[in-house]
């Protein structure tokens, strides 16, 4: 089989991490090629794919429709000299690019509220959850295809010991976002102020991962709140870092705004984290699919400082392990690993 995946930039995000995944799985098993069709690329993850697979870098600038017509013939070009099986693009707009075989096109949707443009012009559309597939049929009346987004879960470390001694460690605290408006840091930080102000003798640190617009409004409010100390951007990483040092964190919040899924709640559960979620469809859906981890009211910083407390204190009473708020048989991942989503997506190119 002869796949091709389409995107139109490649920038560290859910969407594409997951993309990388599931190509690295699909080559061992067909001919894989990736298409990435605007100059916007991160290096580090662009580097993370197997070797394997063939990538096409088209190098048109963002919204540059000047560049489109030369876009269109390269990738033309490219798709008529492969004569792929299957076209899997990754947003709905790509379709015109690929619209002399769009009866090998399928989509898969990432969001809720998203264009529905050319959604019909598909061959097959996937939504990545229950709630994106209800929006799509309430929006277009197509009945697009669950297929959950998935992580390599043989990868992850898993924290085993949960012995904590409030005396003599910080209790950490993490957030694996961009740093946006709508992945809710600001909340989080917000949270740290209630914290420090209700229970002042407990050391708590506050990390977050990854990068964004929002970097100098998070640190000037970080300063506002004189948390500067209590507070740790990391910056960028790899994925080999989540994979292996997630685990040495305490708990994992995702105090999102907006959120269709939610890969990072996964990615907490596969090593072994409580994890604390805002009460939106996406995560929703994955921690009552699991029995576990807690919700959050979105929006509200002291229902996630109350929700930090109560995983503490299960900390040092050494109860967490008989609490909901951690996954105690990985095993229960199994519908979200890589190899599950990667094999559905194959078997149904064929269909």
């Amino acid at each position: 089989m002869k796949i091709i995946h389409a995107i139109f930039s490649f920038n560290i995000g859910g969407a594409e991490t997951m993309l990388v995944d599931i190509i690295n799985r699909q080559c061992k098993e067909a001919s894989v090629s990736l298409i990435i069709i605007n100059d916007l690329i991160n290096i580090d993850l662009l580097n993370t794919i197997d070797k394997q697979v063939n990538v096409f870098l088209i190098n048109r600038k963002k919204s540059n429709k000047i560049q489109l017509l030369p876009a269109f013939i390269k990738i033309n070009q490219i798709v008529n000299k492969i004569n792929p099986d299957a076209i899997h693009c990754h947003i709905n707009t790509l379709l015109p690019f690929f619209i002399r075989w769009k009866r090998r096109t399928f989509l898969t949707v990432h969001s809720k509220q998203l264009s529905t443009l050319f959604f019909k012009k598909y061959r097959q559309v996937f939504a990545i959850s229950a709630v994106v597939k209800d929006d799509i049929r309430k929006r277009t009346g197509i009945e697009a295809k669950i297929i959950y987004n998935g992580i390599a879960l043989k990868d992850y470390q898993f924290r085993n010991n949960y012995n904590f001694n409030p005396v003599q460690e910080v209790f950490k605290i993490i957030q694996v976002s961009r740093l946006s408006q709508e992945k809710g840091q600001y909340i989080a930080i917000e949270s740290m102020r209630f914290l420090k102000e209700q229970h002042p003798d407990i050391q708590l640190q506050l990390f977050f991962v990854g990068g964004g617009d929002t970097l100098t409004e998070l640190q000037t409010l970080a300063i506002r709140y004189n948390l500067q100390d209590r507070i740790t951007f990391i910056g960028q990483v790899d994925r080999r870092w989540v994979k292996t040092l997630l685990k040495d964190y305490h708990v994992l919040i995702q105090p999102s705004l907006v959120e269709g899924f939610g890969l990072t709640v996964i990615e907490g559960f596969a090593c072994g984290l409580p994890v604390i979620a805002s009460d939106l469809d996406g995560p929703k859906e994955i921690i009552e699919t699991l029995h576990s981890g807690l919700l959050v009211i979105p929006n509200n910083p002291v229902d996630l400082a109350d929700k930090i407390y109560q995983v503490y204190q299960a900390y040092i009473s050494n109860t967490l392990k008989d609490s909901n708020y951690i996954l105690k048989d990985k095993n229960q991942l199994k519908i979200f690993d890589i190899q599950t989503t990667a094999k559905l997506y194959m078997n149904h190119y064929v269909l």
